[in-house]
């Protein structure tokens, strides 16, 4: 390897012991190559000299000389290294014997009523090798440089053959030193090629030691990422033949390709599986265990003291997740191959993906809107888009309420009135601090407490009608409202497509923004207004039919004293919608009200002075100057508070409140079915978070234009 140049942010040094200048970041980790220009000077023959120097520039010595210099940060390395050995240990010996235990009751070819279908083996290495492929070309981050190498370079040759002198990489051909830089994609590629499709031809594999082909060729593979193995033992034959004439540095060669080989003969050994060490086959969680476990407690006490390039820090950050990560996930695959290849009645049952049921009518019912659903006609279906429709509500409403309550509450903690800013401050330690569980607890009881009894009759004007049980107030027709909100929708895009050539922030401009949106708003409220509102009956107790045009109300007897309000004759608030609304709002805009303070503290204090210098009162500050700039760092904050709403609303249930996870609750109950209905909550909950996070991410670009 060439000496490195000043110009590439490489420092040079000079080996002690070869003499060569080596740059201070070896790219690949291997011994640097010695040029003509770079020969060494001093004797090529074993010296005691450079093997003292050696010993001193090792890991080992500079630790012993630590440890002699300071007895104390010894005895604190030692504790915290059996300490973090110790939990490695337990971890690896915990999964790798379910793991262990998984693999060969799947490989069993015993058949039998409890063990019906087991997998061949070719499905195992599909599956499990393929995920530690998988792993490995995901850590080693060189998937633009294979499709380059393996797919845009094979295609320029043949145009080139075919005359189409066109080449899209801007090279010709394969060059070596392209297919050098992922050699070792091709070498896992070609090793789980030849485990598939060619190794078990020749029936090499050993039942017993499965296993040991699965986890080993994990451990090997984040040996061989963090090695580097297969580019420096491609290097080793020509750094053996240059420096042969220097007896020392044709050993250190010599020590370096052995090095490098031993993974590659691990992995090449594995997959042959010939007949293991009796100590290994024997006991192989205890021997793994403790394999990963020395091997990750060297890799981290390394990691922070190896001289390397970031690109080689990355990998063997890498290496050591895919080594940690390894008993973990392979339990989990082979738990999932368990579970889906040898079901009990119970486990086929749960396991069965199919959604028939959801067909069915369903037997309890749900306060809903827009629409009513009705038990025993409509399907689950139909109840769970009405659950969904009910957490959507829910959620909108909250995030509207907390940004307002927490915008004001932010910006009252950084007043200069004391009183002020101390009841903010005690809003925001009290609710913030207490769990949303507790908090929906307490508001329902005290909305129980508070409202009145359904049997009192309590209205304003008997228009609007309230209770325990909910809020009963006119409604107006849905096509009206329809109306109302396509004209402020029509006023939004027509701002928008004028403010495209410029904001126009001028006294007159404002003065004219907030005439159109007033007569906007106007005109909204005369459609709602101009035609007739459904009214809420009030029916009390006796003999008494009442028709709202086609829908007759029949007041069926009952208790003396008590009353109801017929479905369809207004629109209700239930008492368990008003309840979760005032906990996740209570709850969120304490969280909020500290992003936009702390938003708010990282603007530049000058700010705040040019604005009071331009004589700007304090809302004008606030609204033109402050939250314009505290927007940039509040709205990725507010994007995940917001989702949070959208999870949180899973605690309706405390509050009896008909929401996605209430549903699917009762669901699992009445039928049983585990996976497909957790499918259909994760993925509706799914939903609902990516498309809070696209709609802030749109509007956060708008914001900002800071792109990296």
């Amino acid at each position: 390897m060439n000496s490195a140049s000043p110009d590439n942010g490489k420092a040079e040094r000079i080996d002690p012991i070869t003499g060569v200048k080596v740059s201070e970041y070896d790219e690949e980790g291997s011994t640097p190559e010695p040029t003509d220009a770079d020969q060494p000077q001093s004797s090529p023959y074993f010296s005691f000299s450079s093997l003292k120097q050696a010993m001193q520039d090792s890991g080992i010595t500079q630790l012993a000389i630590r440890s002699v210099d300071n007895p104390r940060w010894a005895l604190s390395w030692l504790v915290r290294t059996a300490v973090l050995f110790s939990v490695l240990y337990w971890y690896c010996e915990k999964f790798l014997r379910l793991t262990i235990t998984n693999i060969l009751v799947l490989s069993d070819e015993v058949e039998s009523p409890q063990n019906p279908a087991d997998y061949q083996l070719s499905t195992m290495i599909l599956v499990i090798g393929g995920l530690t492929l998988v792993s490995f070309l995901l850590a080693a981050n060189e998937h633009r440089q294979i499709f380059r190498e393996l797919v845009l370079r094979p295609i320029s040759m043949f145009r080139e053959f075919a005359g189409d002198r066109m080449d899209t990489t801007g090279q010709r051909g394969l060059g070596p030193s392209g297919l050098l830089g992922i050699s070792n994609s091709i070498f896992a590629i070609t090793m789980f090629a030849l485990s598939f499709f060619v190794i078990p031809q020749f029936g090499f594999y050993i039942p017993e030691q499965t296993p040991i082909l699965f986890i080993g060729a994990g451990i090997g593979s984040a040996v061989i990422l963090h090695q580097g193995s297969v580019p420096g033992l491609l290097r080793s034959p020509s750094a053996i033949y240059r420096s042969r004439e220097d007896k020392w540095q044709l050993g250190k060669n010599i020590l370096s390709a052995v090095y490098f080989s031993l993974p590659i003969l691990l992995v090449l050994y594995l997959p042959v599986n010939l007949a293991a060490w009796p100590q290994i086959e024997s006991k192989p969680t205890e021997f793994f265990s403790l394999l990963i476990s020395i091997i990750a407690v060297i890799w981290i006490s390394n990691l922070g003291r190896a001289k390397v390039s970031p690109k080689m820090q990355d990998r063997h950050t890498s290496s050591i997740g895919i080594l940690l990560l390894l008993p973990f996930f392979t339990y989990i695959t082979t738990q999932v191959m368990f579970l889906l290849n040898h079901p009990n009645d119970v486990t086929m049952e749960r396991w069965n993906l199919e959604f028939e049921f959801m067909d069915d009518p369903n037997p309890f019912d749900i306060t809903a809107w827009p629409w009513d659903v009705r038990d025993n006609v409509d399907n689950r279906w139909d109840f769970w888009k009405a659950a969904v429709i009910n957490s959507a509500r829910v959620t909108l409403m909250s995030i509207v309420l907390c940004t307002i309550l927490g915008t004001i509450v932010g910006v009252t903690r950084l007043s200069s009135n004391k009183l002020a800013a101390s009841l903010a401050t005690a809003y925001v330690e009290v609710f913030r601090n207490l769990p949303l569980a507790v908090l929906l607890f307490l508001v329902s009881l005290q909305l129980g407490e508070t409202l009145p009894l359904k049997l009192e009759v309590a209205n304003i004007r008997e228009t609007v009608y309230y209770s325990n049980q909910g809020i009963y107030t006119p409604a107006a027709e849905a096509s009206r409202i329809a109306y109302a909100l396509l004209i402020l929708v029509a006023i939004r895009a027509y701002l928008f497509v004028k403010d495209r050539e410029g904001f126009d922030d001028s006294e007159a401009g404002i003065r004219r923004r907030f005439t159109v949106w007033t007569l906007g708003i106007a005109a909204a409220l005369g459609i709602i207004l101009s035609g007739d509102f459904a009214y809420p009956i009030h029916v009390k107790d006796g003999p008494l039919n009442i028709w709202v045009g086609s829908i007759e109300f029949v007041a069926k007897p009952g208790i003396p004293g008590t009353w109801d309000i017929y479905g369809g004759s207004g629109f209700k608030i239930t008492a368990e919608f008003l309840a979760m609304l005032l906990g996740l709002t209570l709850f969120t805009a304490a969280v909020v009200a500290e992003i936009v303070r702390g938003s708010i503290q990282s603007l530049p204090r000058g700010q705040v002075e040019a604005s009071i210098s331009l004589g700007l009162n304090p809302f004008q500050r606030l609204r033109l100057v402050i939250l314009p700039q505290a927007l940039r760092s509040m709205v990725p904050l507010l994007n995940s508070q917001y989702m949070n709403v959208w999870k949180n609303s899973s605690l309706a249930m405390i509050v009896a409140y008909a929401d996605i996870y209430y549903v699917i609750n009762v669901y699992l109950n009445n039928v049983g079915k585990l996976i497909p209905l957790f499918i259909i909550l994760l993925l509706t909950y799914q939903a609902g978070s990516l498309l809070i996070s696209l709609l802030m991410n749109a509007y956060n670009s708008r914001v900002t234009k800071v792109k990296i």
